[in-house]
């Protein structure tokens, strides 16, 4: 019980490594929606009633959410101005919460239909995509400080994120 555990914490390691790589060199939106889109093709292989196909499904997709963790804890830091950060962090936080206390839930459909929670949670994670894509790219740019800087982050036209000098980590 406890080796599964910290095996599968340890899944999480990867990704962690993933996010900074692809966060420096993509974005954070192009990171998140990859990875989230990923985590979702995960969830529909897993239908397939195979217990080793459902292993290693399993297996990358606490990767991606090792990936999927960085990115929106980072994101959602850089996205809000700063008189309501702590506010939209929080928001973000309880409704990851909320998500947490559904889950065992969603699970129990498992009796209805072995396929029912795969379902539901690869169409959230598709219909996160959907909603992540319509917000802006913080990666390269300033922190906003005020109401009116973070509603401008809306109206700015998407430009292609190119990384200032590379990644700083390989220059160490």
């Amino acid at each position: 019980l406890y080796v599964n555990a910290a095996l599968l914490g340890l899944a999480e390691l990867p990704g962690r490594v993933i996010a900074y790589l692809l966060m420096d060199r993509i974005g954070r939106k192009k990171t998140f929606i990859l990875s989230m889109i990923l985590a979702c093709i995960c969830m529909f292989i897993s239908i397939w009633d195979n217990a080793t196909n459902k292993k290693i499904m399993y297996c990358f997709g606490k990767i991606m959410t090792g990936v999927l963790w960085a990115v929106i804890y980072l994101y959602s830091s850089e996205m809000y101005p700063t008189k309501i950060r702590n506010l939209g962090s929080g928001m973000g936080s309880a409704a990851a919460r909320v998500a947490a206390f559904l889950a065992p839930f969603v699970g129990a459909l498992i009796e209805v239909n072995t396929s029912l929670p795969y379902i539901i949670v690869g169409a959230l994670a598709l219909v996160c995509c959907g909603v992540f894509w319509f917000l802006p790219e913080t990666a390269g740019k300033d922190l906003p400080q005020t109401i009116e800087e973070f509603e401008n982050l809306f109206h700015e036209p998407e430009k292609k994120y190119k990384p200032e000098g590379g990644n700083e980590m390989a220059k160490i």
